[in-house]
């Protein structure tokens, strides 16, 4: 597939970018400094320069896709970053014809936000990554609010680790058992599938150990 990677520089987008690779996709990576990207080089990887909050390069870079990812982040400072650049995303693939968006969001948005454990949720969600998930919550909005065929993947905390293939993905709010981590490589692998899997379109399923 034609693939069109935002957030290709973070620590998950680097993981979707060199798992389709691998996978034999032609990846577009859109990096607002594409010198993060280091040394990597493969006959299949193409490199746009340009910001997520610049509708045109947005657009530019969308055209022609058949699928696009958006893992874009920000610190947890109060922001729009995901918000605002979702939406051009978004507006983007509707102009341009291209329907399918996997979107990272995180666990503890929306009804997931049960799936936390009480310090988790009343701590660190609720004071100290407040303004983060207040972006992942209008983030989240802009995507349902689109006319796309979106699945919106919310992991837990996200760390570097390998990918094993082997993680549980849709459990329902009330699920308490789940880990507070999962691997960014595992994350990555998860949406991907998703490119041939409608299990889960127009659903924001967790996706955790």
């Amino acid at each position: 597939m034609r693939l069109v990677i935002f957030g290709s520089t973070g620590g998950t987008g680097r993981q979707l970018l060199e798992q389709a690779l691998d996978q034999g996709h032609a990846v577009t990576a859109h990096a607002r400094s594409p010198e993060r990207l280091g040394a990597l080089e493969h006959p299949n990887l193409s490199v746009a320069m340009g910001d997520v909050l610049d509708a045109s390069s947005v657009e530019y870079a969308v055209a022609g896709q058949d699928a696009v990812l958006c893992a874009i982040g920000a610190g947890p400072e109060r922001t729009t970053l995901r918000e605002d650049g979702t939406r051009n995303i978004v507006a983007a693939m509707e102009k341009t014809g291209v329907s399918r968006l996997l979107c990272l969001s995180s666990l503890g948005v929306g009804d997931s936000r049960a799936n936390l454990p009480f310090f988790t949720r009343y701590v660190i969600v609720a004071i100290f990554l407040r303004h983060a998930f207040a972006d992942h919550e209008r983030q989240e909005t802009v995507v349902r609010q689109s006319s796309l065929e979106w699945t919106i993947a919310r992991p837990p905390h996200l760390k570097d680790g390998p990918r094993t293939g082997e993680y549980r993905h849709g459990f329902p709010s009330t699920d308490r058992d789940i880990q507070g981590w999962i691997s960014r490589a595992d994350v990555a692998d998860f949406m991907l599938r998703q490119l041939t899997d409608d299990s889960y379109i127009r659903r924001a399923p967790g996706v955790s150990y």
